[in-house]
């Protein structure tokens, strides 16, 4: 970046320089940089450590009179608007302004009294930090944090125990982070501290509803935010990739791509050879509506099922994000498809070039080619099942039994019992959906699988998969679950489906946020403009009822870009699903799965009873029903703590 020094040196230009690299890109920093010091006006504000060989515009600074301003992740604004906006922030102390430049990015406004952070609405850059009250220590990796704050590295088992099992129900483990003693800060989060210690945590990205607005008006809204994100990624020059699977959502970026762009555009579809997903017929069909598309089909092979290669160094081949990571368990899929990729921007990076500069960072990777994908879509555009509730209420009975209707003929349920389902949620608060789920917790969960009736509610009920954990931990969750109960605001069930797609957004930016950390070696930037705050801002004003409208899948999207995308493309009623690699993958991995689970990081640490995987495996393997999700992710945080030094 043009507007100030990055790499290895402080907000007061006085900061111990590293140059060695770093396994990943990281950020580190101390406020006040020495005890003392800030509070007499005397020495830096802060020490901040910055390692790593960043992307081309991925971090920028600005100094101004009495502090600096840094911006981390994919701030779309030019350094001329950058910078006035900074040194306003600067000026005023408020960093209202800086949360509202394109893009999705972490802010920090460092003045000589006090410390402020802004985390992007989608939570793709969130930070880590340890307030000890002499220091406060804030990084973007926690195990980075705990070791600047000099505490013992450990894992925060329950934090790992609830992400693992109860993922929906993200206020168990509240800030708490996978390191214990680290906390986070996340998506719309903002903190404040000051020289003095004082510390002030608020969400300045609240996402509420907005009872006034009206379908056309998202609508509206979601097509400018969406051509911004695009128009602005574009603009920079440098070379350009999409995916392209068919679905409505990577598919309608492609198309919104090449309104903004001259020359043909490359575009990746992925395909199972032994898969059974058809989005490669659709992909192939839309395709051929624009022959600038040069689309490039990656053919998946038994080398590159799930469960490949997971005693490598969580597939990350160069850098990951400090924590788990949801995808570990495909990350052999995840590396062809990327590959693919970095040859098809090899190919083009010889014409083009950026035109925003990374600045005076001396890590700076260079060009790095942009590939968007459209991550986070299903969380912003698809109501989940919870949104009946809003409709169990006198003036909209009629659209619930309508609703009820359509969904329960498509999955074969009972439209009275979907009816019953949204009224009982209606009447649930979010306190005591908690205490449910712990006396669920308790009991080891329900006997049988968990299907689609039983997310017309906060979260599905425990399912079988809770019997893994051990007593002591299964209790340890059900106290944190009766304790979030005492303490979170107040919400009725008629918000169970607006909420519980905000925690689903959320999950979207810690998904990119991996996969970008995955491609670094590559030389690709995966970029996912549905997390851009301004879209995000579009889409969550809308409550989730208005989204919804079945049998139409996502009509959102297909009101706010009917004249720029094809018919075809948003006249779509599926989506693909590769899930039967999980189990061709853990038949072709059988031996190695058994030997990552009879030796459990996870059962070390008291977490997990191993034989009770083993026997939900050999379900798998039977090709009986299996819970897939969970297993992967009980398999991330293995990979994690296996790769992970500790203490």
């Amino acid at each position: 970046m043009r507007n100030g020094p990055a790499q290895g040196t402080d907000t007061s230009a006085s900061a111990s320089a590293s140059t060695a690299p770093s396994r990943a890109p990281e950020l580190t920093g101390v406020f006040p940089s020495s005890a003392g010091d800030a509070r007499d006006g005397a020495g830096p504000a802060v020490a901040l450590r910055v390692q790593g060989p960043w992307r081309d515009g991925e971090l920028r600074r600005i100094d101004g009179p009495g502090g600096s301003v840094v911006v981390l992740g994919q701030c779309l604004a030019d350094d001329d608007r950058l910078r006035r906006t900074a040194l306003r922030a600067l000026a005023s102390g408020r960093s209202e302004e800086l949360t509202r430049l394109p893009g999705s990015y972490l802010s920090l406004v460092i003045r000589d009294d006090e410390l402020t952070a802004c985390v992007d609405a989608a939570g793709q850059y969130p930070l880590f930090f340890r307030d000890t009250g002499a220091r406060f220590v804030f990084g973007t990796r926690p195990v980075s944090v705990a070791d600047a704050a000099g505490v013992e590295r450990r894992p925060d088992t329950a934090v790992l125990a609830a992400g693992i099992f109860c993922p929906a129900a993200p206020a168990l483990t509240g800030d708490r982070s996978v390191v214990a003693g680290v906390s986070r800060l996340g998506g719309g989060q903002a903190l404040r501290r000051t020289a003095r210690g004082v510390l002030q945590r608020w969400v300045h990205e609240p996402l509420e509803t907005d009872p006034r607005a009206s379908f056309a008006q998202g609508a509206d809204a979601l097509r400018d935010a969406l051509e911004t994100a695009v128009r602005l990624r574009v603009a920079n020059g440098q070379p350009v990739s999409a995916d392209f699977s068919g679905g409505l959502d990577s598919t309608s970026l492609a198309f919104l791509t090449l309104r903004h762009r001259p020359g043909p555009l490359a575009v990746t579809t992925y395909h199972g050879a032994a898969s059974a997903c058809d989005d490669l017929v659709h992909a192939e069909r839309f395709a051929r509506l624009d022959p600038r598309l040069r689309m490039e089909v990656v053919t998946g092979t038994r080398r590159t099922l799930t469960y490949q290669e997971l005693t490598g160094p969580c597939g990350h081949a160069g850098g990951d994000s400090g924590e788990p990571d949801s995808a570990a368990v495909a990350m052999a899929r995840t590396r062809l498809r990327l590959a693919q990729v970095a040859r098809l921007h090899a190919g083009n990076a010889g014409s083009t070039g950026s035109t925003r500069g990374n600045g005076h960072s001396a890590g700076t990777a260079g060009i790095a080619g942009v590939h968007l994908g459209g991550e986070g879509g299903d969380a912003l555009l698809v109501a989940p099942p919870g949104y009946l509730g809003a409709l169990a209420r006198p003036g909209t009975l009629r659209a619930l039994a309508r609703d009820s209707r359509v969904l329960a003929r498509a999955r074969h349920e009972a439209p009275f019992t979907v009816a019953v389902r949204a009224v009982r949620l209606s009447r649930t608060p979010l306190a005591t959906a908690l205490r449910r789920l712990a006396d669920g917790l308790e009991r080891g969960g329900a006997a049988r699988d968990i299907d689609w009736l039983d997310a017309v509610d906060w979260w599905p009920a425990p399912g079988p998969e809770t019997g893994w954990l051990t007593r002591a931990a299964s209790g340890e969750l059900a106290g944190l679950a009766r304790q979030a109960a005492r303490t979170v605001p107040h919400a009725s069930g008629r918000r169970a489906g607006d909420l519980t797609a905000l925690d689903s957004l959320r999950t979207s930016g810690a998904v990119q946020r991996q996969l970008s950390e995955t491609a670094r070696p590559f030389g690709v930037w995966p970029q996912a403009p549905f997390l851009d705050t301004d879209v995000v801002r579009a889409c969550a004003a809308l409550p989730a009822h208005l989204r919804a409208a079945p049998p139409a899948f996502k009509p959102l999207l297909g009101a706010a870009l009917g004249d720029l995308v094809p018919a075809p493309v948003l006249a779509r009623r599926t989506k693909g699903d590769y899930g039967d690699e999980d189990y061709q993958g853990a038949r072709a991995c059988a031996r190695e799965l058994r030997g990552m689970l009879l030796d459990s990081r996870l059962a070390e640490l008291g977490v997990v009873e191993p034989s009770a995987v083993t026997a939900a495996l050999d379900r798998a393997l039977m090709g009986l029903r299996a819970p897939f999700p969970v297993l992967n992710r009980l398999l991330a945080a293995e990979i994690w703590l296996r790769n992970t030094t500790w203490n």
